[in-house]
């Protein structure tokens, strides 16, 4: 059973159904192996926010700090790295014990570029992924995309193609050109005959998912009860449903969307993928007007709520996790945004 709710300016989605629904899910122990083996890992801190506990009426709440993840202040790499990884082993035929340093020479040898399209942290993922490798990394923005994005991924020595049109289009256009070149796409987001990279990137998040389990009981003494969450295509939110929806879990999940690129509320109203024209928006990650083909049964079925935020409640977030002395973009603030209206 669902239903559309609107309290204060959010869109509100329930799906009580979804809380019976399980998925089974193992995790591969050689990614958190990877990720250990990129330069200054480390695992980012799960901060307590007793104040907002106290504000909202529950005994913890817990928000991942992923500005502390490596230098990029943000959790694509951990996608983006072992989606590349595992792509460019499997085109050049070499196991999943290949060094990075091997990996790389044998991709210059191949003359293999990585490709991607971005309207967020992903394009800069991808390219510090090939700064390892030692290849060339070919990004497409939006031109919608603000400058200082934009030389945050050309600082990871990438070339930086600027399309005049929305996220979906850069999309389409890095897919043509990597195919025409012959290089390597990898993207975050799936459509029909193109979806083993998205799931290898979507696999990548699990070693964040696991950090937080493992924060969370020392922390709290038990599971988390409730995860809220941003969406944009849908891969972070397919890593999420695939993990806490096991049967030895049943979390809450919360879903939330910019209101100007609500492709999954759409969807989930409409009952069927549906793309959304995109507007400006200060949450650039969640700018995107379709999700992702192999996330969109999983959110469909595994989702208990769905809500949207508008910008204001967006910078509201930030600055009030910037007065508890946490660092957080538009993105990362947006769920709390959620759970304040």
């Amino acid at each position: 059973m669902a239903s559309l709710n609107t309290v204060r300016n959010q869109r509100v989605y329930v799906n009580t159904s979804a809380r019976s629904w399980t998925c089974q899910h193992s995790i591969d122990p050689v990614i958190k192996t990877f990720h250990r083996s990129l330069p200054g890992y480390a695992p980012t801190p799960l901060t307590s926010l007793k104040s907002i506990a106290e504000q909202l009426g529950v005994k913890h709440v817990l928000m991942k700090d992923e500005s502390h993840r490596f230098d990029l202040k943000a959790f694509k790499i951990l996608g983006a790295s072992w989606g590349a990884y595992r792509a460019l082993a499997q085109r050049l035929g070499l196991p999943l014990t290949v060094s990075i340093r091997e990996l790389g020479l044998a991709a210059r040898i191949a003359d293999i570029k990585l490709f991607a399209a971005t309207d967020g942290n992903h394009g800069r993922a991808v390219a510090r992924m090939a700064k390892y490798l030692d290849l060339e990394a070919h990004i497409v923005v939006p031109s919608i995309m603000d400058k200082v994005s934009q030389e945050r991924i050309a600082s990871e020595g990438a070339l930086i193609e600027v399309v005049e049109g929305d996220y979906d289009l850069a999309v389409k256009i890095a897919d043509q050109e990597a195919a025409v070149s012959g290089g390597l796409l990898i993207q975050d987001t799936a459509w029909p005959g193109y979806d083993e990279i998205p799931r290898w990137i979507v696999d990548g998040y699990s070693t964040m998912l696991q950090e937080i389990d493992k924060q969370v009981l020392e922390i709290a003494g038990k599971p988390a009860d409730l995860v809220v969450f941003p969406v944009g295509v849908g891969s972070l939110a397919q890593a999420v449903i695939t993990h806490y929806k096991n049967p030895a879990l049943l979390t809450a999940l919360l879903a939330v969307e910019a209101d100007t690129a609500a492709c999954l509320l759409a969807s989930l109203e409409n009952g069927a993928m549906t793309s959304v024209s995109t507007g400006d928006t200060i949450m650039c990650g969640l700018n995107c007007g379709t999700i992702s083909s192999i996330a969109w049964p999983m959110l469909r079925d595994g989702i208990d709520a769905t809500a949207t935020v508008t910008d204001v409640e967006a910078h509201h977030a930030v600055c009030h996790l910037q007065s508890l002395g946490s660092s957080v973009g538009p993105c990362g603030a947006a769920p709390l945004a959620a759970l304040e209206n």
